[in-house]
């Protein structure tokens, strides 16, 4: 029983990522392959900053707001 606590840890720490053991024991380097039959890659979500600016003006006394479209500030 050579080192069963290790190979137990390894089989619980593959199954924690979703992977399989492909490769016999005493086997090294790539030994294990991901399950579901993926592409391996993960999708990446990238966000859009979204927010709206408003500004006052003390010298008009008045309150602006961006336009989403033009970028330009409009009296409101």
């Amino acid at each position: 029983m050579p080192d069963l606590f290790g190979r137990l840890r390894d089989a619980f720490h593959a199954w924690r990522r979703g992977e399989v053991r492909i490769a016999p024991a005493g086997v090294r380097g790539r030994v294990y392959a991901k399950t579901g039959g993926g592409s391996g890659v993960l999708a990446t979500v990238t966000l859009k900053p979204d927010m709206a600016v408003r500004v006052f003006r003390v010298a008009e006394n008045a309150w602006y707001r961006q336009n989403e479209k033009t970028g330009m500030l409009e009296k409101e």
